[in-house]
């Protein structure tokens, strides 16, 4: 039990351990980054779909015209339509059994109660009383009250009861003759739920003119009031199926988006409120929601689709904090711009392409086509928070930003100038331009407004040019980016930096053109950032530049490493590299440039001095991390490439006999050299790259030890008639001496074995 206790408190306090190195690592930034971003584009985007607020309420007068921002029903007309169609249905009624043999029988008795009240009132008349007589005859208070008392199925009143027992026997017998026959009669053609009164006025109208007036008047509707029932009563399940089935099939009154809801003028009804209210459309305390809802939804969708396009195509960006700083950045300015430019001006004047457009330039061909497509959902959807139908408006914006982004990712692909982008939006704005003609000229006949809209849409591209161009710089300079433009800029030798390394460090510098020419064609044949590539080697060896005379190709005379303690050497030595980041920062190089600087060497060893301090130590231990640099092996194709590239023009140089086969031999012995330690274990390079690096180091180097042609001996013809002088001519050479001349002291070391064993040599690499 003690022990279960013990693995479930250390199963519980690793979890918690997890999520709070989660927490801390970058993916948790960059889950931030998004999530604030995310947040700021649903403001934006819910200010843009919040509609405006009335303070309106019954009889009071509108001063301007409403419409309705998305479809409403009108509740109040549409319940009254159906109301009205359920009452318009008839009932289903079916026969009750018994109902009419009920209705005779109640008749029959009712009818024997009154005559014995009739019979009474003959009994009171008296001989040789006339009919005439008898008619106005007056019964005492005690005859009334016993005549009453003989009735008991109705409440005989005092002038009924008189009524009967002034009535003959004939016209009685009359009555009830009538009565019997025309309530049969009725019964025989249905008596209905709901129609008794009407059965009763049909029955009275048939007895009327044989039954006594008094009697008619007086007795004959108090029957058929208390025995006149039904016979044929309401189905009720069947009924209230038949009237929902009426009112289901009552379209509801629709008003739709943008029509007029209460126009300028008018007295607001109850029915308006109604509508305003369900659109959240009045100040009170009612909001429509929905709006709301379905704004984080669309947000949502749009940042997941991004996310989805920068997995398949660069999931590094995804673990870079500062790159996706840059993007939501990016896409909080275009979704502010476009939901501005919908307010104030038209739809189709909205930036749509800004983000693809400024993405590409500052982040490459992913976050560009990303972009795109979220902003495309986003700007489209904004027409759905207009006053106006909207479906062919968010068809439009749609297609403008797919189609519009995936020319701009094409367009500026590997083209870093600044005014492509200008030319890009001039591009895009025509396409846009063209795209709304083709569908306007297909479904609408209103050419003007067509042509108007087809206009909006050529300033909305080129509105995307002019702000991407204008904030390209801006984004460069807050998050230091390794954009193409700026690498081009750094690469100018007029760069501070560049300008010192060729002043203090003539040699380093020269040192750092080759491996720059190196690295850019290796990174161009396999496909990498060869303008990356091309800067990052200007500025590898920076490092030099605070102890540059200890780096040999930079010396003019005596060597300090010949009177140093070889790990003092090696400490210098590998020191290059620190110090190089540090100034890369003091000039405030992009962390693309850093990264480089700090990896080029990753943590081999320099073998000149491990092999010097082998010699001196005796037969004592010496431990080879004492002679590696600290610096991290390279985790990018850029900085591998780069590493090679340095290795490689150290190393050739000093070759006594660079034949073209000799070169590209030496060159693979070199990089197998790297393999074998692992210096490429972390970097992207495939053997197929690492094939096409070295066609392309050989390629290079082949072109810049190539042989000299041999001048034969002339004579050169004397001034003036004088002698002639024999001008020997040149001999054969190659760029590197026969001779080689001494070199940074290891700090490009080729393989550990050929150093070990041939330690001069190593002194030789890195000759600039």
């Amino acid at each position: 039990m003690m022990r279960r206790k013990w693995s479930e408190r250390d199963r519980s306090r690793s979890w918690l351990r997890r999520v709070g190195l989660w927490f801390h690592s970058v993916e948790a930034r960059c889950t931030l980054i998004v999530a604030i971003g995310t947040l700021a584009i649903f403001g934006l985007f819910s200010l843009a779909s919040a509609p405006q607020r009335y303070n309106l309420s019954v009889g009071s007068i509108s001063h301007q015209t409403i419409t309705a921002t998305k479809d409403v029903v009108d509740e109040i007309a549409t319940a009254d339509r159906r109301s009205a169609a359920a009452a318009a249905v008839e009932p289903t009624y079916h026969l009750q059994e018994g109902a009419s043999e009920e209705v005779m029988s109640s008749l029959e008795g009712l009818l024997a109660e009154l005559r014995t009240v009739q019979q009474y009132g003959l009994t009171l008349r008296g001989e040789g009383v006339t009919d005439e007589e008898w008619r106005y005859h007056s019964f005492t208070d005690s005859e009334l009250d016993y005549a009453q008392s003989l009735v008991k199925t109705i409440s005989l009143t005092r002038y009924q009861a008189t009524t009967l027992m002034r009535t003959s026997t004939d016209d009685y017998d009359e009555m009830v003759t009538s009565l019997m026959q025309a309530v049969q009669n009725t019964l025989n053609t249905t008596i209905r739920e709901g129609q008794v009164t009407q059965s009763i006025n049909t029955i009275l109208q048939i007895v009327g003119y044989k039954v006594d007036i008094s009697l008619f008047q007086n007795i004959v509707p108090a029957v058929l009031r208390s025995c006149i029932k039904p016979n044929m009563v309401i189905e009720e399940e069947a009924t209230a199926a038949a009237r929902q089935k009426a009112m289901d099939a009552v379209e509801p009154v629709v008003y739709l988006q943008g029509q007029n809801i209460v126009r300028e003028g008018e007295q607001v009804n109850a029915n308006q409120i109604a509508m305003l209210t369900a659109l959240g459309l009045l100040e009170n305390d009612d909001y429509d929601y929905s709006i709301y809802i379905g704004a984080a939804l669309m947000v949502l969708a749009a940042v997941v689709l991004m996310a989805l396009m920068l997995k398949l195509q660069h999931p590094e960006l995804l673990r870079d904090a500062r790159r996706m700083s840059v993007i939501m950045l990016v896409l909080v300015i275009n979704m502010g711009l476009s939901v501005l430019m919908t307010k104030l001006i038209h739809i189709y004047r909205s930036p749509v392409n800004m983000a693809s457009m400024l993405l590409t330039s500052l982040l490459g061909v992913p976050a560009g086509l990303a972009a795109s497509l979220s902003m495309s959902v986003l700007c489209s959807s904004l027409a759905a928070a207009s006053n106006t139908a909207f479906s062919a408006e968010m068809v439009h914006i749609l297609m403008a930003g797919v189609l519009g982004g995936a020319v701009t990712v094409h367009f500026l692909k590997g083209k870093p100038q600044r005014f492509r982008v200008v030319l890009c939006g001039l591009l895009v704005g025509v396409l846009n331009m063209l795209l709304i003609l083709a569908t306007g000229l297909m479904t609408s006949n209103d050419l003007h407004a067509v042509l108007v809209s087809a206009c909006w849409a050529l300033g909305g591209g080129a509105l995307s040019a002019l702000l991407a161009a204008g904030l390209q710089p801006v984004c460069e300079a807050v998050f230091n980016l390794a954009t193409p433009s700026k690498l081009l800029e750094l690469a100018n030798p007029n760069h501070p930096l560049l300008r010192r390394l060729l002043i203090e460090a003539p040699g380093t510098y020269h040192h750092a053109i080759i491996v720059a020419n190196l690295a850019e064609a290796a990174a161009e044949k396999i496909g990498a950032n060869h303008i990356l590539a091309r800067t990052g080697a200007y500025f590898h060896d920076v490092g030099k530049l605070k102890r540059p005379l200890y780096f040999k190709e930079n010396q003019m005379g005596e060597n300090p490493h010949d009177r140093t303690d070889p790990y003092v050497s090696a400490a210098i030595v590998t020191a290059h590299t620190r110090d190089g980041v540090q100034l890369a920062q003091k000039y405030h190089l992009p962390p693309e440039i850093q990264r480089i600087i700090a990896e080029h060497h990753g943590d081999t060893p320099v073998m000149f001095f491990y092999h010097k301090a082998l010699q001196q130590a005796d037969g004592k231990a010496v431990d080879v991390a004492d002679f590696r640099y600290d610096g991290c092996r390279p985790s990018t194709r850029e900085s591998a490439v780069i590493m090679l590239a340095d290795t490689i023009e150290a190393a050739v140089r000093s070759m006594p006999d660079p034949t073209p086969q000799a070169i590209e031999r030496f060159i693979e012995r070199l990089v197998r050299g790297k393999l074998e330690d692992g210096q490429l274990s972390n970097s992207p390079l495939t053997l197929q790259d690492i094939d096409g690096i070295c066609e392309a180091f050989a390629t290079v180097l082949n072109g810049v030890f190539h042989e000299r042609i041999e001048y034969p001996t002339v004579a050169v013809p004397a001034r003036n008639g004088e002698a002639l002088v024999a001008a020997p001519a040149p001999v054969k050479a190659v760029e590197a001496p026969k001779e080689p001349a001494p070199a940074e002291t290891a700090a490009d070391p080729a393989p550990a074995e050929e150093a070990v064993e041939k330690p001069a040599d190593e002194e030789k690499e890195g000759q600039a």
